[in-house]
């Protein structure tokens, strides 16, 4: 018989980004029972609507392994202290249990049915509750749309069908990231305000036609669009052209100035309102999403509204320069005027501070390294090859550290990264996953609208946020986001923007858990590639039918037992991680 048992020490937290909770826990070190299967995790609302968890591992004997992907985990416990509800709603308060599962396989199996059928029929566990960010909040803003992570929701959703043709299918794809910059764009009500726009790849028809619907209204409204040509295989300025001659709009300015290899890749848009005889900037919205279908529904992308009237000027001020079409030495040094670069983690203030490229040194990528050197807890998302500023940290990590790497393919890590990612799978201070790509129809859509309709920086690049994110659950957490990818050229020579947030723990939980979620997913299916690679095709992971899957959670040195302690405990304090970075120094790391 399945029994209720506490294992000594059992603490949860939970931590809610908007549509996102990212549940963690722990228990005292010490053995645990052999008949310890794992942990059944209930969600339940302020409706008392309860349901369990999804898992994606079954028991090898479970009679239902042929039906729907994932069990619940009633059916199929948690074999870990870490897991996620990626199918959360905003400004919502849950109630999660934890319960620990003791007993046969047979067991489990058995007594599934009731439990699912009755939740509340399994007693026992921990509580934690939580409420979900809302999406109406200007201090949380921050909107991320699927990506390719959401292919079996999509698929229990809409059936594996080609989402070309279904409107409602491309809606949920967005998640709200192209309604929010068509409202963001939507406030500007009348000649009261003024819109300035700063994109890459000005392509969308909607979201141009955002623009010219504010310009109807009176607003006064200006754009600017990449208008260089790197090489023959470079289409993003004939692609902005033929949109915007397709539009029939007269409110744009090219980005054409040399170097003609660096690239105009902004992605913002600054708000100002008329407040007196002034137009004041009031917000800007910024991200790595560019105009583009392939933006909206193929790639992982970020969008966030910044409700800072500082930042907005900063913004504000950059664009004038972009308007007036500067370069060379002298837009360097005024860029870095602009944005001075903090000297080192220790100047770095609590709030937010934007860095805009080109700048006139790599201070920029020192900054970020000295960020990822002094996390505990350290997770980042890369496009594209990291600087090897950023990839000797990653190579070397300091001790007690844990770092979360989030990769659209392997030689974003390095340019062997296949086989150094292979090697170093059991790093216990290493966790990698890479995009990988499934036989469905929405990969084949997102992979087609991918080549048809992005630049040839971006075909194929299915994660494309730019994410440094620093022990994300303690009181003192920073956050890198913005256009620039973590590279020389993004530093030095791209026209580019990144905000860095110290302290926000709001704004770092959403991003945390929208980490999370693409991270499980691409985690999952990078360690199956690599299972059946060595076990065979045909072939799947099961679940421990005894406590052996725990054992690497309580064995220190290991990387399941960093994962554990990463994430328990109050996390990294401003003093701590000081001292850190000094201790480091001195060590010479």
């Amino acid at each position: 018989m399945s029994t209720v048992w506490t294992p000594a020490g059992l603490a949860a937290r939970a931590v809610a980004g908007t549509y996102n909770v990212l549940l963690t826990w722990t228990v005292a070190d010490g053995e645990l029972p052999e008949d310890f299967l794992g942990f059944s995790i209930e969600r339940r609302d302020a409706l008392g609507r309860r349901r369990w968890l999804p898992n994606f591992v079954r028991f090898a004997n479970d009679p239902k392994a042929g039906g729907e992907e994932t069990a619940s985990s009633a059916r199929a416990p948690v074999q870990r202290f870490r897991w996620g509800d990626y199918a959360a709603k905003p400004a919502t308060t849950y109630t999660y249990r934890i319960v620990p599962r003791r007993g046969t396989a047979a067991d489990l199996l058995a007594a599934a049915d009731g439990f699912e059928a009755d939740p509340a029929s399994l007693e026992g566990g921990i509580e934690v509750v939580v409420t979900t960010a809302d999406v109406d909040d200007r201090a949380t803003a921050i909107f991320f749309n699927r990506g390719a992570a959401a292919s079996q929701a999509y698929v229990k959703r809409f059936g594996d069908v080609d989402p070309e043709k279904n409107p409602a299918a491309k809606v949920w794809l967005s998640r709200g990231l192209e309604e929010a910059l068509v409202d963001f764009a939507g406030r500007a009500k009348d000649r009261n305000w003024a819109i300035d726009a700063a994109i890459y790849e000005f392509q969308k028809p909607e979201m141009i036609a955002t623009l010219a619907a504010a310009k109807s209204r009176g607003v006064a409204v200006r754009a600017v669009y990449h208008g260089r040509r790197a090489s023959a295989k470079d289409h993003a300025l004939a692609k902005n052209l033929a949109a915007i001659s397709a539009a029939g709009v007269a409110f744009t300015e090219p980005r054409a100035a040399p170097p003609q290899g660096a690239i105009m890749h902004h992605k913002f848009v600054v708000l100002k309102q008329r407040i007196g005889k002034v137009m004041t900037p009031v917000a800007v919205w910024t991200g790595s999403t560019n105009w583009t279908e392939a933006a909206i529904w193929g790639q992982l992308n970020v969008g966030h509204a910044v409700w800072d009237a500082d930042i907005a000027a900063c913004y504000a001020r950059l664009f004038e320069d972009l308007v007036d079409d500067r370069s060379g030495q002298d837009w360097e040094k005024s860029v870095a005027a602009l944005t001075p670069v903090p000297a080192g983690v220790a100047a770095l203030k609590d709030g937010i501070t934007p860095i805009f490229s080109p700048q006139p040194s790599l201070a920029m990528l020192d900054l970020y390294a000295e960020i990822c050197r002094s996390a505990r807890v350290l997770f980042v998302s890369a496009p594209f090859l990291l600087h090897e500023k950023i990839r000797a940290v990653l190579a070397s990590p300091p001790e007690g550290a844990l770092h979360f790497v989030m990769l659209d393919k392997p030689s974003s890590f390095a340019k062997d990264g296949e086989i150094e990612l292979i090697n170093r799978r059991f790093d216990p201070q290493l966790m990698a996953a890479v995009a990988t790509r499934l036989d469905k129809a929405l990969h084949d859509f997102q992979n087609h609208t991918l080549m048809k309709a992005e630049s040839f920086h971006h075909n194929g690049v299915h994660i494309h946020s730019k994410i440094i994110l620093a022990d994300p659950f303690g009181p003192d957490p920073i956050l890198v986001t913005g256009s620039a990818n973590f590279s020389e050229g993004s530093t030095i020579e791209n026209d580019e923007n990144s905000l860095i947030f110290r302290g926000d723990r709001a704004v770092s939980a959403i991003y945390a858990t929208e980490f999370a979620r693409m991270f499980e997913h691409y985690w999952f299916r990078w360690n199956q590639k690599v299972w059946v690679k060595q076990h065979g095709a045909g072939t799947m992971p099961v679940l421990a039918e005894s406590h052996a899957w725990a054992s690497e959670y309580m064995t220190p040195g290991t990387q399941k037992y960093g994962d554990r302690s990463a994430f328990a405990g109050p996390g990294q304090t401003r003093a701590e991680r000081a001292a850190r970075l000094a201790a480091l120094g001195a060590a010479g790391t």
